[in-house]
């Protein structure tokens, strides 16, 4: 059941609009709103009257369903009263009051059918919908459909992600009866319900598109060069090659012509993404690369991580050869040009001037003006923005890894230098 007093001032007000006009986009603040355990908390209540109904949960991926499991609706859902697995949750005294866990992601028609009393759609400007499909489609054929019958509840709840397919059913909301709550940082300060230094705190820990668009919730449009951040001060030409016990961390992205294979290769020392060098080749057999990360490990002689683009053909040459590779996270792509543009912004990015053909992709790579968040492979007369990519998926998965120095070196040196002092007292 809904506590209200629990609630936090903007969740109550979300709530009253959502029982009041059974049709709600509610857009809030990253970690500010609570918007996911609010359609949590909702469905719960919907869900313990005990009579027949279903509801349906929809994140934007599997992976995101499952983790909604363990996180929200475990926490909050009475053990007593539900039984919650990731497949879904229902009313222990009457087991046809069902909530079923499901995601867009793959094939979103797999959704259609049944008759719901409620559905949550959560991050849906996150969703990860293919096959030409769209999120307005989405809701049009196969969530409006199911409500038809009960009139039934729906809040489609995220953070922005871009004007992408989001953007449109937003500015359809009300064709489709769909009431927006769309409240961003700076008003929550007006409001009261969050203070001027928090505020000022966040906006300092964030690239300033990235806090537009992800706190203060405004419709960021991306235009011109894709990369304004980068310049000089990132390439540093002193830059040393890593340490044996530094973990040498490598991505690739697969390509033949017109696109390259790209690799870069890289550790994480003092907080920065140091990319030391890099390999750029057109119509190279996997082979070949291979036996060119193989002269950078010899080199190194360290420990060593590879993730590498979706290529399963090229990869097996790689686990053949004795090269651990993962596959690289390829979701999100603004999401993860964001994360470039806030290394850069700041600073923790450095790249050594041999990497020329990632230096060249940072200084061409423009945004697509047709299409909001995508760069305009157009304007690459000499490829695929391929090292562009490739720094994508390094930055995803590496970004954070780093190796401290181990002990016994920092005790070698302590020795060093006391017996450095010792000598020098005996000789002066």
């Amino acid at each position: 059941m809904i506590v209200w007093h629990k609630l936090r001032p903007l969740q109550a007000l979300a709530a009253n609009l959502f029982f009041r006009h059974k049709r709600l986009i509610l857009i809030l603040p990253r970690q500010y709103g609570g918007k996911t355990e609010l359609g949590c908390q909702l469905q719960i209540d919907l869900l313990s009257k005990p009579t027949t109904k279903s509801c349906l949960f929809l994140a934007k991926d599997h992976k995101s369903a499952k983790k909604a499991t363990r996180e929200k609706f475990k926490r909050l859902c009475d053990p007593k009263i539900f039984s919650v697995n990731t497949d879904n949750i229902y009313l222990k005294a009457h087991s046809t009051s069902t909530l079923f866990m499901a995601s867009v992601d793959k094939d979103p028609d797999r959704n259609r059918g049944g008759t719901m009393a409620s559905v949550h759609w959560s991050e849906a400007a996150f969703s990860k919908i293919e096959h030409g499909e769209t999120i307005t489609g989405v809701f049009d054929k196969v969530i409006k459909p199911t409500l038809s019958l009960q009139d039934g509840y729906v809040l489609i709840e995220s953070t922005l992600n871009g004007k992408n397919g989001f953007y449109d059913l937003y500015n359809d909301a009300k064709a489709h009866r769909l009431h927006v709550l769309h409240i961003g940082l700076g008003q929550m300060v007006e409001m009261g319900v969050v203070s001027r230094e928090t505020y000022d705190h966040e906006k300092g820990q964030y690239h300033p598109d990235v806090f537009r668009q992800e706190f203060e919730c405004e419709w960021v449009s991306f235009q011109g060069k894709a990369y304004p951040e980068f310049d000089e001060m990132h390439i540093d030409k002193d830059m040393a090659w890593p340490e044996p016990w530094q973990k040498m961390l490598v991505a690739i992205d697969w390509g033949y012509r017109p696109s390259a294979t790209g690799v870069l290769f890289s550790y994480v020392r003092g907080g920065v993404l140091n990319i030391y060098d890099e390999h750029y080749k057109m119509e190279e057999m996997p082979i070949d690369t291979g036996m060119a990360i193989e002269a950078r490990r010899r080199h190194h002689g360290g420990l060593m991580a590879c993730v590498a683009d979706h290529d399963l053909a090229r990869n097996e040459e790689l686990l053949r050869r004795g090269i651990p590779c993962a596959l690289a996270d390829k979701t999100n792509v603004l999401g993860a040009r964001m994360q470039v543009k806030e290394a850069l912004y700041f600073d923790k990015i450095k790249i050594h001037p041999r990497c020329e053909y990632l230096i060249r992709d940072l200084e061409t790579a423009s945004w697509d003006s047709k299409k909001d968040g995508e760069i305009d492979y157009k304007q690459c007369t000499y490829g695929h923005f391929d090292m562009e990519s490739t720094l994508r998926y390094l930055i995803r998965m590496f970004s954070d890894v780093e190796e401290k120095e181990p002990e016994q070196q920092d005790l070698y040196a302590m020795d060093t230098a006391s017996a450095a002092d010792s000598y020098m007292r005996k000789t002066v």
